[in-house]
């Protein structure tokens, strides 16, 4: 598993960050403001330079851990995962290929064993229906799985040990050693 450690933005010294390309929005969409200026690619995730090279070359390459990112809340740890998938899967199958859970509402073991344990376990091809090649495995994403009860720990490692060829998996929380 490969470990980021993501920068608290106000303690890095360093240029103004560019403005991302996904911050020109048309003025009409009812979106929440962290929704609306979200980064849609891992070339709109400012402030992270290290990571997103790194990211970049998972994307680039066909080696693509599993993750754990970790750090103090609101540095970007959901955003940039969820660029990441949208990058590799695209817009079109991205729903079908991401699940995202947030501990916070779901931490039982419950949603492990349905929710997770059946989006891990289901088989997916390496080509769009279009044509074009993209990535042989799903992402799923849990956010705060620091707060996921000990249990719910344990049977996501068991499936994470059992579903690795199908799916990747990236765990997001504040606390590492939790």
């Amino acid at each position: 598993m490969t470990y980021f450690k993501m920068s608290d933005f106000f303690s890095i010294n360093k240029k103004k960050p560019k403005v991302a390309k996904s911050l020109v929005l048309k003025s009409n969409q009812n979106l929440p403001w962290v929704e609306k200026y979200r980064p849609k690619s891992i070339d709109d995730v400012a402030c992270q330079e290290q990571v997103v090279s790194v990211l970049r070359s998972f994307i680039t390459g066909n080696n693509f851990p599993n993750l754990l990112f970790y750090g103090r809340p609101g540095t970007g740890k959901t955003s940039t995962i969820l660029a990441v998938s949208k990058q590799l899967f695209g817009h079109d199958i991205y729903k079908s290929r991401v699940l995202e859970l947030n501990a916070s509402d779901e931490r039982g073991i419950q949603v492990i064993q349905e929710k997770v344990k059946y989006f891990a376990s289901r088989s997916v091809s390496s080509f769009k229906v279009d044509g074009t090649p993209c990535p042989p495995f799903n992402v799923a994403v849990q956010s705060e799985a620091d707060s996921m009860t000990t249990s719910a720990q344990a049977a996501l490692r068991c499936t994470m040990e059992r579903q690795t060829k199908a799916t990747r998996f990236c765990l997001i929380c504040n606390y590492v050693s939790r």
